[in-house]
This record gives C-alpha cells, sequence and structure tokens, in this order.
C-alpha cells in the first residue's frame, strides 16, 4: 500500500510531521510463555542492527555504491602537480572540478540520506526489501514515529515487532502502523496501548491490572505506587470484598487496593494483608493487645491461656476481673496474665490459686526450700521447719514480707518467699481422726502416728485439727510421752527393753540386744532408757539405716538437712553410739531446759530437728512400746 502513495500526499505529510531524531533501544522483544518478558520474539532483522548503520543493514545492496560516493566525496578538492620538475609546488587547479555523482546511501553531517540519479530520495523508499522513510530534506527517519508508523535505529520500518522509543514502549503491526488506544495480544498475552500508543504498565485499566512489564495480570499481585492490587483469572481486580488466596484471607477496599494493618469489622489484617488467626496482635492506635481465634474473629469476654480478653477484645492488665463462669475474681498484671501465689496490690496483700483465682480468706502455706526459719515478731529466729511443712496462715498479723503463721505450736513469721500458697483440695493438710480406740495425727495420706486414747468426745470420720497437738475443737488431750520430763528413769528393765525388738519384729538391728547400754546410758547421763530407745528408732530406722551401719550414729546427731549422710558424726562402734549421743543431748537440751519431746514451741523439738512433729512421733513409739510391754511408764 505504501507504493500507492501520491508523491503530493507524502510531501505534504511530510511537511506537518516534524522529524524525530530520539534514540532509543532497538526491540522490545515478547515472550509468548512469559507476560514478563519480551526479550526472546525480536525481530530477525532488527536482532542485527545493534552499533551499525543503515549502510551495513543494507550492506549487500548498497555497500559498493556508498563506498565510492565516499571515494568521489574525498577528491572534490584535487591538485594538478606539475610534472616538469620535482621541485616545483603543487599549483591548485583552476578549472572547475566536475561534482562527483551520488547514488544509494550517502552520510552527511551524521544523518543518512538515499540517492537516485543524484537526487535524494524523499518519503517512502523501499530498499533491499525493507521500507525506509525520508523526510522533505532527504533525511532517513531513525528512532521515531512518522504518521503512526515506528521506525528503528537502523531507520528500517518496525513490522510485528515491540520497539522502545524514549523509554517507551509501541508495538507495530505487520503493515507497521503502531497499535493505539485498544487491547493487543500479543504472544498469547494482553496488552494495553494508550491514545499515544505507548504500552501502559504498572496501572489499572478499566478495572484491568497491567504489571510492569505491561501484561495483563491473572491470579497474580501487583505493586502499583506503594498499594498492592490482585486480579483474577479474567485479569481484573478484586474490589470490596474477601478473597480467600493461597490459604489466607485477604481483604480490598472500593478502591480495590489491600488492606493492611487494620481491622475489618472483627477481623485484623496483618502488615501483609493476610487476615490473623490463631496469634496475638498489637494494635497501637489502641495500645492494647487483641487475640485473633481461629476464623479470624477476635477473642472477647473469654480467656486465653492466662490472659483475659474483655469487651471489644481488649487484653486485661493491671486491674480486677470477675468471671462469672467460674465465680470467681482474678486480678491481670501489667503483662496480661492472671496473677497466682502471693501478690501485693496498692500496698496489700493478696493471695492467689495456681489457677489465678483469688483466695479470700488463705488458710494454708507449703514450705519451699530445705528448711525455712520461723521469726519472733522482732525478727529473732526462734525455731525452723523442713520442706514440705503446711503452716497456717494467720493474715491479720502479717508484718511486710513476713507472714503470720502457726505449726506444732508455734506462732511467728515466716518470710513469704520461703512459702507457697496451699490450694484448697490440691494439698494433703495434716489432721487428726479417731478409729474408736486411739487418736491419730495422719500426716500424709500414707503415714499416721498415735497420739492417744480415744475419748468420747471425739467422732469417728470428723478430721480434727490443732495448732498445737493438744487443744482441739471440743476436746483438749494431753499426751503424756510428748511433755515427759525425760531427766526421770524409766519402770522398764535392761531385759525388758531386749524385748522391744523381737515384740515389734524388727530384724536385722544393730541395736537389738543393747537394753544394758541404754540403760547404763540412763544411769550415766541421767537420759530416759525408753526415750533413748524410741529416739533411734525414729531416726536410724530401728538401727538400720546407713548412717547407723557407716558411722554407729542412731541419733542423727549432726545430720543436717543439707547433707545428712556427710555431716552426720561417727562414733567407733554401737555403745560409743548409745553413750555418746546421751552424754550430747544431755549437755546440748536438758542442761538447757529443754527436758521433754514437745513441739514447736516448747522441749528438744524447737531446735533439736527440722520435722515439726518429730517430737510428736518419738513420743508415738515411746507409747507404743510402753503399751506392748505392759504400760509401766
Amino acid at each position: 500500500m505504501k507504493r500507492t502513495l501520491l508523491v503530493s500526499t507524502a510531501v505534504l505529510a511530510l511537511a506537518i510531521v516534524p522529524t524525530i531524531s530520539v534514540f532509543a533501544e532497538d526491540s522490545k522483544t515478547t515472550d509468548q510463555s512469559q507476560t514478563t518478558n519480551k526479550s526472546q520474539s525480536v525481530d530477525k532483522n532488527q536482532s542485527k542492527d545493534k552499533n551499525q548503520t543503515p549502510a551495513s543493514e543494507e550492506k549487500k545492496v548498497v555497500e559498493h555504491t556508498k563506498n565510492e560516493a565516499e571515494k568521489t566525496e574525498k577528491k572534490k578538492e584535487s591538485v594538478v602537480v606539475k610534472e616538469n620538475n620535482s621541485k616545483q609546488e603543487a599549483i591548485p587547479n583552476k578549472e572547475k572540478v566536475e561534482e562527483a555523482h551520488k547514488n544509494g546511501w550517502q552520510k552527511e553531517h551524521g544523518k543518512w540520506l538515499f540517492y537516485e540519479n543524484n537526487q535524494p530520495i524523499k518519503n517512502w523508499k523501499k530498499i533491499a526489501g525493507v521500507w525506509y522513510f525520508f523526510d522533505q530534506h532527504g533525511i532517513m527517519a531513525s528512532n521515531t514515529i512518522v504518521n503512526d508508523y515506528a521506525f528503528r535505529t537502523s531507520g528500517a520500518m518496525v513490522e510485528n515487532s515491540w520497539v522502545k522509543i524514549a523509554d517507551k514502549w509501541y508495538y507495530a503491526t505487520d503493515s507497521g502502523k503502531i497499535v493505539r488506544n485498544r487491547w493487543e495480544k500479543i504472544g498469547n498475552v494482553w496488552y494495553y496501548f494508550k491514545q499515544d500508543g505507548v504500552m501502559a504498565s504498572n496501572v489499572l485499566v478499566n478495572d484491568y491490572l497491567l504489571n510492569s512489564s505491561g501484561a495483563m495480570a491473572q491470579n497474580a499481585w501487583v505493586k502499583i505506587t506503594d498499594k498492592w492490587y490482585y486480579a483474577t483469572d479474567s485479569g481484573k481486580i478484586l474490589r470490596n470484598k474477601w478473597e480467600k488466596i493461597k490459604g489466607a484471607w485477604y481483604y480490598f477496599n472500593n478502591d480495590g487496593v489491600m488492606a493492611s494493618n487494620q481491622w475489618k469489622d472483627a477481623y485484623y489484617l496483618k502488615n501483609s494483608g493476610a487476615m490473623a488467626e490463631k496469634e496475638w496482635i498489637f494494635d497501637k492506635s489502641y495500645n492494647s493487645w487483641f487475640y485473633l481465634k481461629s476464623g479470624g474473629a477476635y477473642a472477647s469476654r473469654e480467656w486465653i491461656g492466662a490472659y483475659y480478653l474483655k469487651s471489644g477484645g481488649y487484653m486485661a492488665k493491671n486491674e480486677w476481673i470477675f468471671d462469672s463462669n467460674y465465680n470467681a475474681w482474678y486480678y491481670l498484671k501489667e503483662d496480661g496474665s492472671y496473677v497466682t501465689g502471693a501478690f501485693n496490690i496498692k500496698n496489700k496483700e493478696y493471695f492467689f490459686q495456681s489457677n489465678g483465682k483469688w483466695i479470700q480468706s488463705p488458710k494454708y502455706f507449703k514450705v519451699k526450700p530445705i528448711t525455712a526459719y520461723i521469726y519472733s515478731e522482732s525478727g529473732d529466729i526462734l525455731s525452723y521447719v523442713n520442706q514440705g511443712s503446711i503452716v497456717t496462715y494467720d493474715g491479720s498479723k502479717s508484718k511486710g514480707s513476713r507472714l503470720a503463721v502457726s505449726i506444732s505450736g508455734l506462732s511467728g513469721y515466716m518470710n513469704q518467699s520461703d512459702l507457697a500458697l496451699v490450694e484448697e483440695g490440691s494439698e494433703f493438710i495434716p489432721h487428726y481422726t479417731t478409729d474408736g480406740r486411739f487418736l491419730y495425727h495422719e500426716l500424709s495420706p500414707y503415714t499416721s502416728i498415735r497420739v492417744a486414747p480415744h475419748t468420747s468426745a471425739m467422732k469417728i470420720g470428723k478430721k480434727y485439727y490443732s495448732k498445737d497437738g493438744e487443744h482441739f475443737d471440743g476436746f483438749t488431750i494431753k499426751n503424756r510421752f510428748l511433755f515427759k520430763n525425760l531427766t526421770e528413769p524409766t519402770n522398764y528393765s535392761a531385759d525388758e527393753l531386749n524385748r522391744v525388738y523381737s515384740i515389734m519384729n524388727i530384724r536385722n538391728s544393730r541395736l537389738a540386744g543393747k537394753g544394758a547400754i541404754f540403760k547404763e546410758a540412763e544411769k550415766r547421763y541421767g537420759v530416759n532408757a525408753l526415750y533413748l530407745m524410741a529416739h533411734s528408732a525414729l531416726e536410724s530406722a530401728w538401727g538400720r539405716s546407713q548412717i547407723a551401719n557407716d558411722k554407729n550414729n542412731f541419733f542423727g546427731i549432726a545430720a543436717y538437712d543439707t547433707s545428712p549422710y556427710d555431716s552426720a558424726k561417727k562414733f567407733d562402734d554401737v555403745d560409743k553410739g548409745i553413750l555418746g549421743a546421751a552424754k550430747w543431748i544431755r549437755e546440748n537440751y536438758i542442761d538447757r531446759g529443754r527436758d521433754h519431746l514437745g513441739n514447736k514451741a516448747t522441749g528438744m523439738n524447737v531446735r533439736y530437728a527440722s520435722d515439726p512433729y518429730w517430737g510428736e512421733k518419738i513420743a508415738s513409739i515411746m507409747m507404743n512400746i510402753n503399751s506392748r510391754l505392759g504400760g509401766k511408764d
């Protein structure tokens, strides 16, 4: 069709179209399988153009003509040299030099022209099968668009190919004209070209999303001016709706922009845009933590572990919460977790169970360290108790960091840090029961000791509690062995004491047959022999413990709680172990006014052992032996 253009029409067109001499990249290629890469479908002719001139592009046709023209141009000013004398100067030829005849390609002042019959071509010209366009001055069009036709750097008209001019992409059809103001499917990919023919990219066109390569996005994300959009398989963006993409939910607003770092009703869209699920998020605008459950809705008026989410989803902190479902009060700390154990709130001590429930009237605490001290009001050490001991709490008398407690007859103060709150029903609380014959002290689910005969004031099956082991609700008992003066001798002979081991069915005891030694200790040091036997039975498992076997120590002398075996005193033999212990007890306890077993308030038990019921246990063994031997004591 270009061959039928009238010269006058072409000249008129050229007169109104300025020559554009903008350098640009030669081509834009299209990858038919990848929407973002067009580099694989470069025009075959174009691929030869890079860093070449139109002359080299048409080398087969015009190379010789162009070379001859350049040679002629060099000869425009020739000189005639006189031949008769080699020393004569060259004299310019005064005759008019005939102008060179021009044909084919010529480069003049950096511009390419094409001559025929010594005249530059103007308008269209097909050279070696390639169309070129020359303006009214004969200058070849390059890197420009003329009358909707696109030309490469080489000047060749573009056909069925991409071309980049002034950093903008255009596409020329097989007619050579660029596509304007419409969609075009190129290499199985849709593109949109604006009114001026420039390919649209990173933009929305009638709700269709074009990525940075210009290709219409399908099932893909595209970021435009820091905003994210998503195109469905149709290429259109999502507007004002939720969409699940690769397992995560996203929300797109009315403009099609992905929502992020914001709430949508009861749901939160994270920085990535994905809806939060089964996770905590902190919202600075509300200065609060929220928990998003499975399904994305925020938790409200419910517990998530140790944390409580109030109405509106706000995490409770530094405040009391009453949960009607549990009929209990809770206090939530600064980090939002509920308080357990002892906690000071506005200078007042409160106690909470391990599940966070507030205990309005705590009753018991459990000793945490291996040994813990009990102090007087002035801070003096009164006694000490062992790990696991249960103490009764008296909240009305607490002083600062020390709690008012009582145990085994002793009232005093203990460091709060040494105590753990006992939850009702979660720990065994020592108590007393009767079987109708004897009153027993139940020390654990597996251990009980006989403390006194049954009386009519006692009820079988009822649990009794006592601070000192003597005074109970409705009655009082007197354990005569617990408070017996240990300087008084027993009424049992050495032979009778020797019978104890067989009567009690004690086998392999190193103390068996040592009745005479016990009586000797009683005589020599003035310490009751029945007590010594019962004491040794408790401390050495009736003379069979490792310390007894290895060190002949039957009374736990210097066997401290932290390292009982290593610290225990060693005696040379069994006899010296009995006698030495009697002497040591006399000097360190009886002579110092502690002449009875007692409890933690009085007697040997105050200092001898950390076990608060040590004296009661020995008294129980004395009671049992006395009963077996006939009750003489």
